[in-house]
């Protein structure tokens, strides 16, 4: 019950208020300001929920005008003049109405608060296909002895788990995903676990709660960062909180979808989302009317891009599926997936060679796109019927990045989306040399996480640029961070300052990948100590237990 009620609550962007009419005519209506609304910024409770409020308090960003509900009294002014009300969005001061009767459009004209009125190109050409994702069986012979099972090298491929290894899943973020359906979602044995922390859900196309029964696509994209059968799969940030939302219309493809969108992204602001997750994109429609041009995807000019900007301006981090166009005739980003604050992502194998099919950049203004990669050939997903397979497409590498960045938020709940952001981009293996296929490369989450608690605690020790140490001065527990290039063992010495050995232990470390271990030092006395990393006297620091 709690959900829905949230839902009834904020949901006035998309309930239909007046008489359902078989129309084709849509429209949208920019309106001149927000006057007689009983709302105000000063009680944002009224129409932000506290969460929402929270993340704005954090990152110091104010509650504005754009935040402030549309107002009640123009729409009902309309009313008369509107066969239905399809969304209200506040943040442009729009609302999109069905007219069955386009002489009407010549009276709404007349209201002295209407700036503007403009249709929506629409053709009523259904493309009766439902977009179930094509997922290819796993192949059962193959073992996967560890808990991310079929999983594990697109998150290990990132460093993210070492930041589960630290205790970060995503726990105390908010995703909200937008995509096409989540078939059979709510019965998959996979979502079992994170079925509690689904805060609501919404259908932006059917005007309603269920999501569950329309495409497959959103299932697949869900599982890569909340799917979990134990020893077998396990996605980026299962302990993440979700609202899940349909703004995708299986049925056709046109321009509705971006305002669709634009009211999705609208209402996980007010539920306080912290990330977005959309593998969905769009260059032109079915047939052809109200496409959008390359030169249109300049980072700020289509809906559903200014949308994503705007939501990031909130304090919300975007993430969006670069595109599959890189082999086609379009060959580069779909919107939103150019925005400025739109963070892009590519697919690439498990050899990190990009994918054909992954969108190229730059955006038509010039900017680097996409942004950043991860492993979009040969992702493993879990398909509507709960079974793991593999499938395709910047719409994995997306949410499986989408994913990481929620575990590395949970490290760090008081940074800015913008640090995280940072932090992410920083961390990339092309981030000095980008270019239009990869943009800034494949991140190092872990890496991320270092140039975090570098930045803000001062209690790392970087003995060289493959061991760090944490904290110093230490209590109990010392964290070491290792790196090594080939799979091979490391030995970590503590020595007292009369040169006697006080700790010896060798780890195992993975090829090319860092791990992070836990000393229990407690039975050390206080004082200085030395640590030395491979018996190598240069790697030589001087570490402080003290209570």
């Amino acid at each position: 019950m709690k959900n829905f009620l949230f839902f009834i609550f904020l949901s006035a962007s998309s309930i239909s208020i007046f008489s359902q009419a078989n129309s084709n005519l849509y429209y949208w209506i920019k309106l001149k300001d927000k006057n007689h609304s009983p709302y105000s910024i000063g009680s944002p409770l009224q129409f932000l929920s506290q969460k929402s409020i929270d993340r704005r308090t954090n990152q110091n960003i104010a509650i504005d005008s754009s935040d402030l509900p549309i107002s009640q009294l123009y729409i009902d002014s309309l009313a008369p003049h509107i066969t239905r009300l399809v969304h209200r969005l506040k943040w442009f001061n729009i609302i999109v109405v069905e007219i069955d009767d386009s002489t009407k459009v010549d009276s709404v004209k007349q209201f002295s608060f209407v700036d503007s009125i403009a249709p929506i190109a629409y053709f009523p050409y259904k493309l009766l296909q439902n977009k179930f994702e094509t997922v290819n069986p796993l192949n059962q012979q193959l073992i996967y002895p560890n808990k991310y099972g079929s999983a594990y090298h697109q998150i290990s491929r990132l460093n993210a788990d070492l930041l589960h290894q630290l205790g970060y899943r995503g726990q105390g973020v908010i995703i909200s995903m937008m995509d096409n359906g989540l078939n059979n979602a709510d019965n998959i044995h996979a979502f079992d676990s994170v079925r509690p922390r689904i805060l609501g859900t919404w259908d932006f196309v059917h005007n309603q709660q269920d999501i569950y029964h329309d495409g497959g696509h959103g299932t697949t994209t869900f599982s890569c960062v909340a799917g979990n059968i134990p020893g077998q799969f396990l996605g980026t940030a299962p302990d993440a909180s979700f609202y899940l939302m349909q703004s995708e219309d299986n049925n056709a493809e046109w321009v509705m979808e971006e305002y669709n969108w634009a009211a999705a992204a609208e209402m996980a602001d007010s539920g306080g989302a912290k990330i977005f997750s959309t593998s969905l994109g769009y260059t032109t429609f079915t047939p052809d009317i109200g496409d959008n041009t390359y030169a249109d995807l300049n980072g700020n000019k289509t809906i559903i891009t200014q949308a994503g900007n705007i939501a990031f301006s909130k304090g919300i981090l975007v993430f969006n599926s670069a595109g599959n166009e890189g082999s086609g005739g379009w060959h580069y980003i779909v919107a939103p997936a150019d925005g400025d604050s739109v963070l892009a992502i590519g697919a690439v194998d498990v050899f990190d060679t990009i994918a054909g099919f992954s969108s190229r950049g730059p955006n038509s203004a010039g900017r680097i796109k996409p942004d950043l990669c991860a492993q979009g050939v040969s992702a493993a997903v879990i398909n509507t019927d709960g079974t793991i397979g593999t499938s395709d497409g910047t719409s994995f590498s997306c949410p499986i990045m989408a994913g990481c960045a929620a575990s590395l938020w949970s490290a760090f709940p008081g940074k800015s989306a913008q640090e995280i952001k940072d932090a992410i981009v920083i961390s990339a293996d092309r981030f000095w040399t980008p270019d239009s296929a990869y943009g800034y490369g494949i991140p190092n989450f872990y890496n991320a996480y270092l140039l975090l608690k570098t930045n803000y605690n001062g209690d790392i020790l970087h003995i060289n640029d493959d061991v760090a140490v944490y904290p110093n001065p230490f209590s109990n527990q010392l964290n070491v961070s290792l790196y090594s290039g080939e799979g091979q063992n490391h030995t970590i010495e503590i020595f007292d300052l009369s040169g006697k050995k006080v700790f010896e232990e060798q780890f195992y470390i993975r090829e090319k990948t860092f791990e992070i271990f836990t000393l229990d030092v407690s039975y050390l006395a206080d004082g200085e100590y030395i640590l030395r990393y491979d018996n190598r006297k240069e790697y030589s620091h001087k570490i402080v237990k003290a209570k």
